[in-house]
């Protein structure tokens, strides 16, 4: 029997399950806030072109938007990514079974990239109809004095399919990086690899990125055009990724040693186990956070009565509130794909006593743990590299409050979010077979 033949037989023997509709929902806001970004970047194009907005003015608006959507992409990445793995998390045990019925490690392998390829396809047409459906909420907002137009948020027909396409591949290329990660033999044994450890050169990494912007913009020791200043401050800010990792798991090993309760050791031993894991879920929203301080300078620094330093305040604002909606997002698809991957755990545990409430707040501190941290870190690192305009920055209460509105609003989602996984651990603790 054809490896296609035998998983259409198996998806119509099986139905859809809750875990394959949770990927699809993860790869349809995966691809809804692709769309978004590629929507306002292509109207920002398309004012540039016909002269709607002034050359200058409006080729950095434009820069602006390509920055933002470099600093949104690892979020849908990262979400694409949590889709795969939740699907993957509860597979082990039907790849098993096919093993021992005789299929080979291709035939398994082509199947768990066709249930990949299913979920994302499903979620690409659902994310494309919920990116039209808030096409007309976006056009409310204003950018260089106008509000947009809906034609100007819908990019090409070739973008949309390039888009739909990045996503199916990153499915794709998550499906087959989590197979090389887990090997499954015919009795179904999975042979899990540790992560490697953090190196200190992801230190000298942000040190080098952090010194290079303070000699050139805050100090001005060495002349540099606005466009090498945006650079700089862009690259400050990607570069946190280096550090956060290493910042969480040190606080969570801290956090660990100072535990008293069961649920909060649990989850600081976790986080320490895997921290890149554990910044993935707030990267996104850190990083978004980061340039939400930096950009509340712009009303400011700028002169009475530029638009530019609004539309710079603007898109961070939006910046931030997206990577908070993929952050919540992200957060209850990981969380529930953690729940599942470690089923066994869980099952331990309840059998050796452990309350299930105790693993509950386990899970809603594992997240809590890195998403303060790593949030609260970014907001530090950007407030210490604007300190020289601190009195400017307190100057303007409006966006320093907006800023501190919208970060806590977004912490707060994904915390909110969180509790979607909590009904898993019940269902995950005390089955007898894995469904």
């Amino acid at each position: 029997m054809s490896t296609l033949r035998l998983w259409m037989r198996l998806a119509r023997a099986t139905g859809a399950r809750a875990t394959d509709v949770l990927s699809a929902i993860a790869f349809a806001f995966a691809t809804a806030a692709l769309l978004a970004v590629l929507g306002g970047v292509n109207a920002f194009r398309v004012r540039l072109e016909t002269g709607v907005v002034e050359p200058a003015d409006g080729g950095l608006v434009l820069t602006l938007a390509f920055i933002a959507a470099a600093l949104l992409l690892p979020a849908v990445w990262t979400l694409a990514q949590a889709a795969v793995r939740l699907a993957v998390a509860r597979r082990d045990d039907r790849l098993a079974a096919l093993r021992l019925a005789g299929a080979t490690r291709g035939q398994v392998t082509a199947m768990a990239v066709l249930d990949a390829l299913a979920q994302a396809v499903v979620g690409v047409v659902v994310g494309a109809g919920l990116a039209l459906a808030v096409t007309p909420a976006i056009a409310q907002i204003q950018f260089q004095g106008i509000p947009f137009a809906p034609g100007e948020l819908l990019p090409p027909a070739w973008v949309w399919l390039a888009a739909a396409g990045a996503v199916i591949a990153t499915a794709l290329a998550a499906a087959l990086a989590s197979l090389r990660r887990v090997h499954v033999t015919p009795l179904g044994v999975a042979q899990r690899v540790r992560p490697k450890r953090l190196s200190l050169w992801r230190i000298a990494g942000f040190g080098l990125a952090a010194v290079a912007y303070v000699a050139v913009v805050v100090l001005d020791l060495i002349p540099a055009e606005l466009s090498v200043s945006i650079a700089l401050l862009a690259i400050v800010v990607l570069s946190y990724s280096l550090i956060g990792p290493l910042v969480i798991q040190g606080i969570a090993w801290l956090v660990a040693k100072a535990a008293r309760r069961p649920a909060t050791l649990l989850a600081a031993r976790r986080v320490v186990d895997d921290p890149r894991g554990a910044f993935n879920i707030v990267g996104a929203m850190a990083i978004a956070v980061m340039a939400g301080g930096f950009a509340s300078l712009a009303p400011v620094m700028a002169a009475p009565g530029d638009a530019l330093s609004v539309d710079i305040s603007t898109g961070a604002a939006l910046t931030i509130a997206i990577a908070g909606v993929l952050g919540a997002v992200l957060a209850g698809i990981a969380q529930s794909a953690k729940v599942l991957d470690q089923r066994r755990e869980h099952q331990a545990m309840h059998r050796m006593g452990v309350d299930l409430p105790v693993m509950r707040a386990a899970l809603v501190r594992q997240v809590a743990i890195p998403l303060v941290v790593g949030v609260g870190g970014a907001a530090v690192v950007a407030l210490l590299l604007i300190l020289p305009m601190f009195m400017f920055w307190i100057a303007s209460p409006e966006s320093v409050v907006t800023w501190v509105v919208l970060t806590i609003g977004a912490v707060a989602v994904t915390l909110g979010a969180t509790a979607a996984a909590l009904p898993l651990v019940k269902r995950v603790a005390t089955e007898t077979a894995a469904a």
